[in-house]
């Protein structure tokens, strides 16, 4: 089967995570996989890209972000089209700019395009499948959760802790109001000087210095030093508004680490309250906390935890389910698509 992914060139996102993983398990299964890649600047025209794809027609299934899906529709090739998460919440688009919010708006009205175009949508969580099937009034919809290679992030020894009396927090993500990180100097005013929290830029934050001494940027981090961090710190930390999956999430699991997260999007179907760590109402500074010092507080609870948290990413969301599930999605979908066409021949 050949399958060709159509996505832009950014880099720094993580819907570059998605389809590198994607390709990569996709490849393992032994398919022939392209990709047509294009300076993100294209989103805003794309109608634009369509003479490209006419070069790219010898392969059997396209897909391709809802952003910008629809310009590549052939009567020739299924299509499948990816949302990895849709900000439409008034409460979630008070965080955006203006030019944010009128993007956002850009961006909807070409997924409408794209959904209802598609042979088939998939979502990262169900979250975001409930929201496309209010949003855009579609029920080809599907789940497909992502993977994580629990051969990279997977508990290792530390040998040497240059904080052992400290109690070791981790914020990974983008620096964004999204992810929550205005919230992460109020939640350190309010714990005592036991605790640090470590924190990344993401893959395209600026660099961002808190004037509390015990916030420690690390910068960004190559996939090594993302798996040294997760095993040396002891909850990780995020109190973001919005993810479509919550990769940050998953890794610190993997990596046998509890989490306290915010209940809402698709962190509820990643963490289990009270199982895998704690979820915490949004923006509830003092519940972040509670949780946090419930933690802190109780060792073994955290070493008990980070067990379960490492068997549940390797039960259900490794690497290697997401590869089959996808393929086993774009095998059906090209067969009923190839049938669908003999008929109306």
């Amino acid at each position: 089967m050949r399958i060709l992914y159509c996505t832009p060139l950014v880099g720094k996102s993580g819907a570059d995570i998605y389809y590198k993983l994607l390709r990569q398990t996709q490849v393992q299964l032994n398919e022939r996989v392209k990709f047509l890649r294009f300076h993100p600047y294209w989103t805003f025209y794309p109608f634009a890209l369509r003479p490209f794809i006419k070069a790219k027609l010898s392969y059997d299934v396209i897909h391709s972000n809802a952003e910008f899906g629809f310009v590549f529709k052939s009567e020739l090739h299924p299509l499948i089209v990816s949302v990895l998460h849709i900000i439409t919440n008034p409460f979630q688009t008070n965080y955006l700019t203006l030019a944010q919010k009128l993007y956002y708006q850009l961006m909807l009205k070409y997924m409408y395009r794209s959904v209802k175009k598609a042979q088939i949508v998939i979502t990262i969580s169900k979250a975001t499948e409930q929201t496309v099937r209010n949003l855009f009034g579609v029920t080809n919809v599907e789940t497909v959760y992502c993977g994580i290679d629990t051969n990279i992030f997977k508990p290792i020894s530390i040998k040497s802790d240059l904080y052992p009396e400290k109690i070791k927090l981790l914020f990974v993500g983008n620096l964004t109001k999204r992810k929550g990180v205005d919230l992460l100097p109020k939640i350190m005013e309010k714990l005592d000087n036991r605790f640090l929290l470590f924190y990344t830029t993401g893959l395209r934050s600026p660099k961002m210095v808190f004037p509390d001494a015990r916030l420690i940027p690390l910068g960004r981090l190559t996939t090594e030093e993302l798996v040294y961090w997760y095993n040396l710190c002891d909850i990780g930390l995020l109190p973001s508004r919005l993810e479509g999956f919550g990769y940050a999430v998953a890794e610190a699991m993997a990596c046998g680490k509890p989490v306290v997260a915010t209940n809402c999007s698709s962190l509820p179907e990643i963490v289990i309250n009270g199982e895998n760590g704690f979820l915490c109402k949004m923006d509830d500074v003092s519940d972040f906390v509670d949780k946090i010092m419930t933690l802190a507080d109780n060792q073994t609870m955290r070493q008990e935890i980070g067990v379960r948290n490492r068997q549940r990413i390797v039960n259900n969301f490794n690497l290697e389910k997401m590869g089959k599930e996808y393929n086993e999605l774009y095998r059906r979908v090209l067969k009923e698509f190839n049938e669908e066409r003999s008929v109306t021949k």
